[in-house]
């Protein structure tokens, strides 16, 4: 028997290596490729596995080559000696049988148990191709595919109690079928994932956990139909950053409708009354009108076939756009009005200032303002510093002001609603500016921002139902089409409003974990559809115990953003309207 030294002791290679007591180690070989050790069984008898009858006599013996865990850097092949036995009953269908070795490795297999298990968790973690790089490199070698088949031979996690969920919708990706995640916010952990986002899904699912006592849900018909139908016995909650974000789109419809406010605002703080041409071209001007003609035509045969009867994605393939066109012609009946899309954006916007400062010096001249800027880091072009320039030349040799060039520039709606939706200590000096003078140009604007703080300030403070009914009061009291229009619509599913606007449970740990599953779905690169998705998301290790109060505070502490990053910029994303 082959036998090893340490510590002046003498160490068996089978308890070594951690291999049954029913297996000796017969000798070792070593060579380039892999370390071999050669093994038989030791028992005297072995059961037939079909009739559990006793072998008589072995009827011969053969090699069978199992791959194990690498053994100090090197791959380890085992090579396991088997005996056929033959069955001494006459009547089993089963004459001749092989030994079999439980504990090491199953029937048929090529691989001992825990080399399976060491390439599962690998492939839990890593998607098939960085997981078989690794395993190679670990002295496991095994192909993509492989790692992929042993994660699916996985069995799901079995159901644990739920008391407190949060329910979404994640994508496969934009624009396809969706599915639904299931969130214990109490342990902070994914509890499920459905391949499809139904009503028949999520309901068969609260009816399997009835211990749900609260759902966290947002305002879509398709939750709170499966809540209502699966868990009546739960309290549901609105999503807080779904109310807000539903309250932002209503600020959006109503400066979409008061553009004009936004134009005078910008050009009242510019300290101009009117845009100063920038002298179009008469040709830019004909193909200016041409195509907002058209844009007026389209509106107009929308609006007809609509009233027509025709669906809406009938009506997008008939005229030649997308359905998401088509929608937004919907929601106002009036045709656009005539406008010059504006970027709300640009690489230049950080110099802005340094423009006006060194065209009040005397310097007119764009190349020469170009290469002066980017000394300091600017990656623009020229043909945007010379757009610039030709904007302040109707100035002449008065002084402008930053304004004066974000001045062509003015908020989208959308932006606009952003920014006053915020609250007043994250927004930015240019963002504060802005909103002043739109609250001093018009009362009803005013009366906008100050909604909409008390809506921001109702969620944030969790104020509950007496500070919603005062709100509401307000908004009534203000005779905004808009904001009673979103009021109203709060009344379809009032009691779960007044429970998002009590309640400290949310879906913001939803939406991060939906993000997760995006993560793991994107590293998986399309392999084996939902049952890999779904047992790489439920089975990670992350996912198997919830984080303790100092995790949780580490992990916060990680990914906080830096003091200094600036993050309130006026091009702003849905997020930026979250009221945590």
């Amino acid at each position: 028997m082959f036998k090893c030294r340490k510590a002046g002791a003498v160490m068996d290679v089978s308890s070594f290596l951690v291999l049954p007591s029913t297996l000796t180690v017969d000798r070792v070989e070593q060579n380039a490729e892999a370390l071999t050790i050669f093994l038989h069984a030791t028992t005297s008898c072995v059961c037939c596995p079909t009739c559990g009858t006793a072998g008589s006599r072995v009827h011969s013996r053969y090699f069978r080559t199992v791959a194990d865990l690498p053994c100090v850097g090197q791959r380890l092949r085992l090579k396991l000696l088997v005996r056929k036995w033959i069955c001494p009953l006459d009547s089993c269908p089963q004459h001749i049988f092989a030994e079999s070795f439980p504990g090491l490795a199953r029937r048929y297999a090529r691989m001992t148990d825990r080399l399976i298990q060491a390439l599962q968790a690998l492939g839990v973690t890593a998607n098939g191709a960085d997981g078989a790089y690794v395993s190679s490199s670990l002295a496991m070698p095994t192909t993509a595919k492989t790692l992929i088949r042993r994660v699916l031979a996985l069995p799901l996690p079995k159901d644990r109690s739920v008391r407190i969920v949060g329910i979404d919708e994640w994508a496969w990706k934009k624009g396809s079928p969706y599915g639904t995640i299931l969130v214990d916010l109490q342990h902070r952990r994914i509890t499920d994932l459905l391949p499809e986002r139904s009503v028949e899904s999520s309901t068969a699912w609260f009816k399997k956990h009835s211990q749900v006592k609260i759902v966290s849900r947002d305002r879509g018909k398709i939750f709170r139909a499966a809540a209502d139908a699966g868990a009546p016995q739960a309290k549901q909650i609105v999503d807080r950053f779904h109310l807000q974000k539903n309250f932002a789109e209503a600020l959006e419809k109503f400066f979409g409708h008061h553009k004009r406010l936004l134009k005078a605002a910008a050009h009242q703080l510019a300290g101009k009354g009117q845009v100063p041409e920038t002298g179009a071209t008469p040709q830019k001007k004909q193909e200016r009108n041409n195509r907002y003609t058209e844009r007026v035509r389209r509106h107009k045969k929308i609006w007809k076939l609509s009233r027509a009867g025709y669906r809406k994605d009938d009506i997008a393939q008939m005229v030649g756009i997308g359905s998401r066109s088509v929608y937004r012609a919907l929601e106002q009946e009036q045709p656009p009005t005539q406008h010059r899309r504006r970027w709300s954006h640009h690489k230049v916007d950080p110099y802005l200032s340094y423009l006006a400062k060194r065209w009040n010096e005397g310097c007119h001249t764009a190349k020469e303002l170009y290469e002066e800027m980017v000394t300091q880091g600017y990656t623009g072009s020229l043909r945007a510093i010379e757009r610039i320039v030709a904007q302040l030349r109707p100035y002449g040799t008065k002084s402008v002001t930053k304004q004066a060039i974000t001045l062509q520039k003015v908020p989208s709606p959308r932006n606009t609603a952003l920014m006053i939706v915020r609250p007043v200590e994250k927004r930015t000096a240019d963002q504060t500016m802005f909103i002043d003078q739109l609250c001093k140009s018009d009362p009803t604007a005013a009366t906008v921002c100050t909604l909409a703080q008390a809506f921001g300030s109702l969620l944030r403070h969790l104020e509950g139902k007496p500070g919603l009914e005062k709100w509401k009061a307000a908004v009534q009291a203000s005779g905004i089409a808009e904001l009673i229009s979103f009021m109203e619509g709060l009344a379809d599913d009032a009691e779960a409003v007044v429970n998002g606007c009590t309640e400290t449970w949310n879906n913001g740990m939803v939406e991060g974990f939906v993000n997760k599953v995006k993560w793991i779905k994107r590293s998986s690169y399309g392999q084996a559809g939902f049952p890999l998705l779904q047992r790489r998301v439920l089975l990670h290790p992350s996912a198997r115990e919830s984080l303790g109060k100092d995790q949780r505070r580490r992990s916060s502490r990680k990914s906080a953003a830096p003091p200094s990053l600036d993050t309130s910029g006026i091009r702003s994303t849905p997020t930026a309207i979250a009221v945590a």
